[in-house]
């Protein structure tokens, strides 16, 4: 009888030889310090393990080798990012509103100018593959212009994103604003024409800012839409600063807590993103898990606007759905290798486990933005999405090879945690065809 890997290495288009390493699970990776990851033409994995196992069915197929100090992981997964905040990634203010009133909204206007919004939609979403994101959730701003612009130019570069028209119609500039009606049926119109464009790398999501800036006009037709529409996702923000929670109360009498305000609209459920969720009590996390609704994690953007604290092992030991988000422009950089690093220093008292940093920032964020069952690791039968990373080669490492960091998997998991940064990423791939390959330095 002829083995499963031996069926499976007859559809072999390439495979590429190097370590590789990726996360089974919240406590489980699986490390080859010499593997090989089997892609087909369609861009399936149908095979990863060590090189010694796969290499007697590998005749006749491509090989793409890979140097000892390189590395093969998943593509990272940002579960929270703002498109029209790139270019102000950075800039200081004392609180979430005073952030949003002195930098953001007056940045977001200029995307009434569709030359403006083509060039930061290139800008961004380059910059994502070149950071090894392959999957995002993304915020865009609120003129359905730009946000065709942005479509167009993901389904060009080939991203694989989440993501919607910014939906406002209260507490925001006039330049931003659009009457209710108006922003339903231009969100409407957007979602029937993207999602589940280009082959299913798009997927649309109904994107209201936050309950500040949402009539309950709006977050009901948006409930309408979620039951018209029960395959699209919904994001949103929730939780993210205590003056904030204290104005969502007083602008909701009605609501028990901030959680409600989306729950009476019915815009909760398993295709529900909520970035932040930093000052959540019991009972609304165990509302939320029983919703099956997912949380993003922004800790670079938490320790930038100084928001709290997030309760990262109450959740995860809850089992809700979540992942990790960059939230530029709160976020001062794209790079979930970052994310991770500060995910750990956010938890004060706490030591995160590395592969649970790993799992949020790979297979975890995939399962929160409901695609892992074909994403996030290297099962056979998912989208080979993939990142190859250059590791620094140090004086000892180059001369003695046996101790390059590369062959001790706890050694190199640390390093990609506490380390990491963009100028790592060599190659990013999606659905087995490179989107970005780092350009060689040229020296004199």
């Amino acid at each position: 009888m002829t083995s499963p890997t031996a069926i499976a290495s007859q559809l072999v288009s390439r495979a590429y030889r190097g370590s590789i390493l990726h996360a089974l699970g919240k406590d489980e990776l699986a490390y080859f310090a010499d593997g090989a990851l089997l892609v087909d033409a369609q861009g399936v994995i149908t095979a990863c393990g060590s090189w010694t196992s796969l290499k007697d069915t590998l005749q006749g197929v491509e090989v793409i080798q890979y140097q000892p100090h390189q590395l093969i992981v998943p593509g990272f997964v940002d579960t929270h990012v703002h498109l029209p905040q790139m270019a102000v990634a950075g800039c200081q203010a004392p609180s979430l509103l005073e952030w949003l009133d002195t930098h953001i909204f007056a940045e977001e206007a200029r995307f009434a100018d569709a030359d403006y919004a083509r060039a930061v939609s290139e800008w961004f979403l380059s910059e994502l593959l070149a950071n090894g994101t392959t999957l995002a959730s993304v915020f865009l701003t609120s003129h359905p212009g730009a946000s065709q612009i942005a479509f167009e130019t993901a389904a060009r570069l080939g991203n694989r994103v989440v993501m919607g028209q910014t939906l406002m119609d209260r507490h925001a500039p006039d330049s931003l604003l659009r009457p209710t009606a108006q922003l339903l049926a231009e969100t409407e119109s957007l979602c029937k024409q993207w999602h589940g464009a280009n082959d299913g790398r798009i997927q649309y999501a109904w994107v209201p800012r936050f309950a500040l800036t949402s009539s309950e006009e709006l977050m009901s037709g948006l409930g309408t839409l979620r039951r018209q529409f029960p395959d699209v996702f919904l994001h949103t923000h929730l939780s993210e600063q205590l003056a904030e929670i204290a104005a969502v109360k007083a602008q909701f009498p009605w609501a028990h807590d901030y959680t409600e305000v989306y729950e009476r609209f019915g815009l909760l459920g398993s295709r529900t993103i909520l970035a932040h969720g930093i000052h959540l009590c019991d009972e609304e996390l165990d509302r939320l898990k029983a919703l099956d609704a997912s949380l993003a994690h922004c800790p670079s953007s938490n320790f930038f606007l100084k928001s709290g604290r997030f309760r990262l092992m109450d959740v995860l030991q809850r089992q809700l759905r979540l992942g990790l988000g960059s939230d530029v422009g709160a976020g001062p950089a794209l790079s979930l290798l970052t994310v991770m690093k500060d995910a750990q220093y956010m938890q004060a008292d706490t030591l995160v486990p590395l592969a649970t940093l790993f799992y949020l920032a790979t297979l975890g964020g995939a399962e929160a933005l409901l695609q892992g069952h074909r994403l996030g690791n290297f099962e056979p039968g998912k989208e080979a999405d993939f990142v190859v990373l250059d590791l620094p080669v140090t004086p000892v490492s180059s001369r003695m090879p046996e101790v390059h960091p590369s062959q001790d998997s706890e050694a190199l998991l640390s390093r990609l945690v506490y380390q990491g940064h963009q100028q790592w990423i060599s190659e990013t791939f999606i659905r087995g065809q490179r989107v970005y390959q780092r350009a060689a330095i040229v020296q004199d």
